[in-house]
């Protein structure tokens, strides 16, 4: 049986994550399946297109991504319906600077301009851990990549930074009181807060944070992107 595979998306229906003008086109790409989930990416030639406008026409801008000249994470991706989402480093022959893919204080996925250390390196949150025995374990990312590992302490809510393209671990960022997050969702997306306390729930709802800046929100939000001897370069967006 063959799948059916939905290349385009009205505008008007496209994820508001997106930060794209509504009525200029009337479709939009519609980002692949298997990275990203639909609802918080863009499509690669999108970014290209109507982020960093690189082009006018989608013809345009497919030919860039075909020349090679675009890596995602350190790797060269010629797909152009390439799911792109948060904390994605975007590399582009020719552009003076790199971009990262985060929210702003609106919840809309926005690109910001990375140089020196942080073109070479990712934060990735971890989603699911699973034992393959012989003491290793599978990770499993926010961005759909994974990774073997034989250290047992990485639980899901843990930030790793790796670097690119090899995604080597060289730090483990703790869901944990006193470390800074960077919000993911709901009504304070965007900014930045440090964990005072974590309430475990005994249900099958979300874990809650109180957060030292007055607020709570439920673990799922929470990116962990400091500690007390390492800070990520990561400032909050407003638009």
């Amino acid at each position: 049986m063959k799948i059916l595979t939905i290349n385009r998306t009205k505008r008007m229906m496209v994820s508001r994550a997106v930060n794209i003008p509504r009525k200029v086109h009337f479709w939009s790409v519609t980002p692949s399946i298997g990275k990203h989930k639909k609802e918080d990416s863009i499509a690669l030639i999108t970014v290209l297109r109507d982020y960093l406008h690189l082009g006018d026409k989608e013809r345009e801008v497919t030919r860039i991504i075909n020349t090679g000249k675009v890596k995602i994470d350190g790797k060269m991706v010629k797909e152009r319906r390439y799911s792109v989402g948060f904390m994605d480093l975007i590399h582009i022959d020719g552009l003076d600077s790199d971009y990262r893919v985060q929210y702003d204080t609106k919840g809309r996925l926005t690109l910001v301009k990375q140089e020196g250390q942080g073109s070479s390196s990712k934060l990735v949150k971890i989603v699911g851990k699973k034992d393959e025995g012989a003491g290793k374990y599978l990770i499993s990312f926010h961005d759909g990549q994974n990774v073997l590992s034989e250290n047992k302490d990485l639980k899901p809510g843990d930030v790793l930074l790796v670097s690119l393209p090899d995604k080597k671990i060289e730090q483990v960022l703790k869901l944990q009181p006193g470390n800074k997050v960077f919000l993911t969702g709901g009504s304070h997306v965007g900014k930045i807060a440090t964990i005072k306390k974590i309430e475990v729930k005994e249900s099958s709802h979300s874990n809650m944070l109180t957060l030292e800046e007055g607020f709570g929100t439920v673990v799922d939000y929470a990116f962990v992107v400091g500690n007390n001897k390492f800070q990520y370069e990561i400032s909050e967006v407003e638009n």
